[in-house]
């Protein structure tokens, strides 16, 4: 036989588990026939074998159907269930039986030979071909269960040890780790240099964990690393802050001549003896991580059960929030603007409510992340500037402008403008004019430059614009100079206290005088007593809104309001 037929390129380990002496030397002698090398080890008994294996690597166990009181098939459910490391598994027996042998297939066994019939070449057959299976079994186990760059465990592996530390309830944590600015390492050079940064972060953390921790890559930038034993949070954010001092240790770059430095945040999941599984946790650890990340860079944060309910709650009242756009569950009440010297009607403001199934009726602060998050607030805000202007037709109210809220995210929103001309064009009635789109102050720094940008263009269409909650915000001259504002609005706050607090005072005149100068309508928001709407007409601001004039209402009483309040100061 040529010594080419062991082409895994090493001597092959091998260990003999039977409890026979004879059938030992027997095997033994079988495979000294051969030209390949081995170095073979035996074993009388499953906890003989069991401590040779936990020791070493074998490239292939052999081993008989039956030792002693115990049988060989419990040897290779142990091989298979308890140890890490894989190798081929021969079962040899003196019976033929198929029932032995389909459950030695079964249990992860290579092969199945009969004692009885068995040659030297028909061993050595076996144990090469066996071996050739396991290395292949192992190359897929690897590419299955490590990561192809760092060489790190994958997903599947790092779940694997998870469960088990969950089982055996283990005191244990797990960080998700993100690498705050690696992107732009990749766009100044290079996704090879940015695969040598990864390579290296990986190799870092590697030689700061511990033998029995595990150390995962499941993403682009993305490690998570399970802590065994760890007796406390204390000790696992001690851990976690010398291994962020590692991450941020510049990188060189010798093909560029410079270095570059990257950042991480890290959220930890504890695991604790509540019964969840890995998943659970690992997307626990994933979540508080992007919590850490808004907090900014290099941010360890742990776990909050009260955050993980706030999140649920928010994303039930998100999917609630859509179900009700379908079944028109939202409705919109109006509240009327005056001029408080003619006593004249010169606008209304639509306010959404929604009438929820379960907890009632609603008003916007109920329901203030429904209304700002980025889809679920533009359809509902898609559908108020279609309501409200719906409604104003129905009033023929062409002197009276129809003020919607516009979110921060429906405003800078893809196509914004686009949408509200096509609405306008589906409704040649309404004068664009009659429309009026209140933002608030603050959404004129969020991105101060696309903000005036839709502002602009939404003017063109002949649409009207007012600063909401004026005052409250950061707004400076230098804003109101850039955005082409109709209509400023007193945020109530300054309203409510007019009449005892000087500093509010002060701050109204100066806000009277601003909209003068800049030859802005000018709107008090909260008028709620005659000493209010008395004491602003003295201080400059004619127009004004709040409960002394009229509550919010619906559609259906505020047209019986309008006929009344003219009836009123007989105003037709």
């Amino acid at each position: 036989m040529e010594s080419t037929i062991n082409d895994t390129g090493h001597i092959l380990k091998l260990l003999l588990v039977d409890d026979d002496d004879v059938d030992r030397e027997r095997l033994r002698r079988m495979l000294s026939k051969s030209d390949i090398e081995t170095h073979v080890l035996e074993a009388s008994s499953i906890e003989d074998s069991m401590v040779y294996l936990k020791e070493g690597d074998f490239d292939c166990v052999i081993v008989d159907y039956r030792l002693g009181l115990n049988s060989g098939l419990t040897l290779l459910n142990h091989i298979r269930t308890i140890l890490e490391k894989r190798c081929a598994v021969i079962m040899v027996t003196g019976l033929g039986d198929e029932e032995v042998a389909a459950q030695a297939m079964r249990l992860g066994a290579s092969d199945y030979l009969l004692k009885n019939h068995l040659q030297s070449t028909q061993l050595i057959r076996a144990i090469i071909s066996s071996v050739h299976r396991a290395e292949i079994d192992k190359k897929l186990h690897d590419m299955a269960h490590y990561d192809n760059l760092t060489g790190l465990a994958s997903r599947p592996l790092l779940l694997e040890h998870l469960q088990q530390a969950i089982i055996h309830e283990e005191s244990a944590a797990v960080a998700f780790l993100d690498l705050d600015n690696f992107k732009p390492v990749n766009d100044n050079y290079g996704h090879d240099t940015g695969d040598y940064v990864l390579v290296t972060i990986a190799n870092r953390l590697k030689g700061l964990l511990r033998k029995s921790d595990t150390l995962a890559r499941i993403g682009g930038d993305e490690f998570v690393l399970l802590l065994r034993n760890v007796t406390s949070k204390d000790e696992c954010n001690d851990f976690l802050k010398e291994l962020i001092e590692l991450v941020n240790a510049p990188i060189e770059l010798e093909a560029f001549d410079c270095h570059v430095q990257v950042s991480a945040s890290i959220g930890v999941a504890l695991v604790s003896n509540d019964s969840l599984d890995a998943d659970t946790i690992l997307r626990r650890a994933d979540q508080t991580m992007y919590q850490a990340k808004n907090l900014g860079s290099n941010n360890i944060l742990f776990f909050n059960p009260e955050e993980e309910r706030r999140q649920f709650a928010r994303r039930a009242m998100l999917q609630a929030a859509e179900k009700g756009i379908a079944n028109n569950e939202f409705e919109l009440h109006y509240q009327p603007q005056i001029n408080m010297v003619e006593h004249k009607l010169i606008g209304v403001e639509a306010l959404i409510r929604w009438n929820h199934p379960t907890m009632g009726f609603l008003y916007p602060a109920d329901f203030a992340e429904v209304l700002e998050h980025p889809n679920t607030g533009i359809l509902i805000g898609e559908w108020v500037l279609q309501e409200a202007l719906r409604q104003h037709k129905i009033w023929r109210e062409n002197n009276v402008v129809i003020s919607v809220n516009i979110a921060p995210a429906h405003l800078l929103s893809k196509d914004f403008v686009q949408r509200l001309s096509l609405l306008l064009k589906s409704m040649p009635d309404i004068q664009p004019k009659s429309l009026e789109l209140e933002i608030l102050e603050t959404v004129s720094i969020c991105d101060i430059n696309q903000a005036v940008e839709v502002v602009k263009a939404c003017c063109q269409l002949g649409v009207q614009v007012a600063l909401d909650d004026f005052g409250t915000g950061y707004a400076s001259l230098n804003y109101l100079k850039k955005l082409p504002l109709n209509t400023l609005k007193i945020d109530k706050g300054f309203i409510q206290n007019l009449l005892i607090n000087q500093e509010d005072r002060s701050i109204v005149k100066c806000i009277v005088a601003l909209s003068q100068a800049f030859q802005y309508k000018l709107i008090a928001e909260g008028v709620e007593s005659l000493e209010h709407e008395q004491t602003l007409i003295e201080m400059g601001c004619q127009h004004g809104q709040g409960y002394f004039i009229a509550k919010p209402m619906s559609a259906d009483k505020m047209s019986t309001w309008i006929l009344s309040y003219r009836q009123k100061h007989q105003l037709h």
